[in-house]
């Protein structure tokens, strides 16, 4: 079991790390929409329909990993929220 000290050192140090992977989830959010953009204009235009592929594919992946970066932030806040309510 952690003293509140170190209780307090690990709430600050998983803030810390929620913050990064928040400018994560916003670069793979901005990155799922700039695919999505790059494969709607594939599709239209002609001769381009391997890329606008490629990036419908890697367009969908971003998201998924976008929404797993999601989760895993919601995780950590409830996490430090249990570390910071057991010190109560």
């Amino acid at each position: 079991m952690l003293n509140r000290e170190q209780a307090l050192d690990e709430a600050r140090k998983q803030k810390e790390a929620l913050a990064k992977i928040g400018g994560w989830r916003r670069f793979l959010f901005l990155l799922a929409a700039s695919l999505a953009a790059l494969a709607v204009f594939g599709f239209r235009m002609e001769g381009w329909f391997l890329p606008g592929v490629v990036s419908a594919i890697a367009g969908t992946v971003s998201l998924g990993l976008t929404f797993l970066t999601d989760l895993s932030i919601r995780n950590g806040r409830r996490n430090v929220e249990r570390i910071l309510e057991s010190l109560r």
